[in-house]
């Protein structure tokens, strides 16, 4: 069972029922003959008894073969894949070689190759098939269907894996980076958050030469926290103690700047009665639609960190 949903495994895998007539678990077709038929191109597994069938059943519905039926699992198997991933192939009693060649038919749904010799001068013969046989009629209209099936469930397994892969990321860093909350006030909370991450962040040689301003926070501050679901809680403490260390100028990602505001001249700096400078930096790198950390810088270096919000957002009080 756990070969089926082996990652590693890079062939499909015929899985033959027991034929249903028989208590002693032989198949309809014979397990040998249908290993040297698809030898190459997929493993057998045979179901040796009607017990292992139901078992096969109620584990995993999706993948259960009856009937002296044959179920063929491809590569990269799940337990929630979809029935049409993994194709059933029914046997009629007797008609043996029928059922090889459609289990043939199904495994070379992803692979049939045809030959591409080129007839010589004179030569008035078709081209010969190569290792493998012409489609039979209908064949085509069969592998299309499969083809567009097998580009739904990749197209929704890409989709389940971008999805996961964001889950984990969050998880993973709420788990190693969250500062657990201490204060029922939300600015002692946000002051402690600041604290701890300039312990983490700044090595103990160099806190001495990259302090922690005086800062305050504007009345916008907490409520901004919230306001840009794309920016975690985290990044906006990080660049907050890049800031309040000075070390947000230096780094260009962060494109440390003046705001201005728009007038008849084009813009002027943003300067409020108290002599306050309005500045601003990236929250996210790489992108010229970033959000961004915005601040006021007083006369006396002390910094009122003033609010969080998308780039084209500028409004501060």
């Amino acid at each position: 069972m756990n070969h089926l949903f082996d990652l590693s495994r890079t062939a499909s895998v015929a899985v033959l029922s027991p034929d249903p007539r028989r208590e002693d678990g032989v198949s309809l077709i014979d397990p040998i003959r249908l290993y040297e038929q698809v030898n190459g191109l997929a493993e057998v597994a045979v179901l040796t008894t009607h017990a292992a069938a139901r078992s096969l059943r109620d584990l995993m519905p999706h993948l259960a073969v009856w009937g002296g039926a044959v179920r063929i699992v491809r590569p990269g198997a799940a337990p929630d894949d979809p029935k049409h991933r993994h194709p059933l192939v029914k046997i009629t009693p007797g008609r043996s070689d029928e059922a090889f060649r459609e289990i043939r038919r199904r495994l070379l749904g992803r692979t049939l190759v045809y030959s591409t010799t080129t007839p010589q001068p004179g030569d008035s013969r078709p081209p010969v098939p190569g290792d493998r046989s012409a489609p039979p009629p209908g064949e085509i209209e069969d592998l299309r269907a499969l083809l567009a099936a097998e580009k739904r469930t990749t197209s929704s397994l890409r989709q389940d894996v971008r999805r996961l892969t964001r889950a984990l990321r969050a998880a993973e860093e709420r788990a190693e980076s969250d500062t657990p909350a201490i204060y029922a006030d939300p600015e002692q909370q946000f002051r402690y958050e600041v604290d701890q991450c300039w312990l983490r962040l700044i090595a103990e040689p160099d806190r001495p030469s990259h302090p922690l301003a005086p800062f305050t926070l504007g009345p916008d501050w907490l409520t901004s926290l919230h306001a840009v679901e794309s920016v975690h809680r985290r990044k906006i403490v990080e660049v907050s103690v890049e800031v309040l260390t000075g070390l947000a100028t230096a780094m260009p990602g962060r494109q440390v700047h003046r705001m201005r505001a728009r007038d008849e001249r084009g813009g002027i700096r943003l300067v409020r009665a108290d002599q306050a400078v309005a500045m601003r930096c990236h929250l996210k790198n790489q992108t010229s639609a970033a959000p961004r950390l915005m601040w006021w810088k007083l006369p006396d270096q002390t910094i009122e960190l003033a609010r969080v919000a998308l780039h084209n957002d500028t409004h501060l009080r």
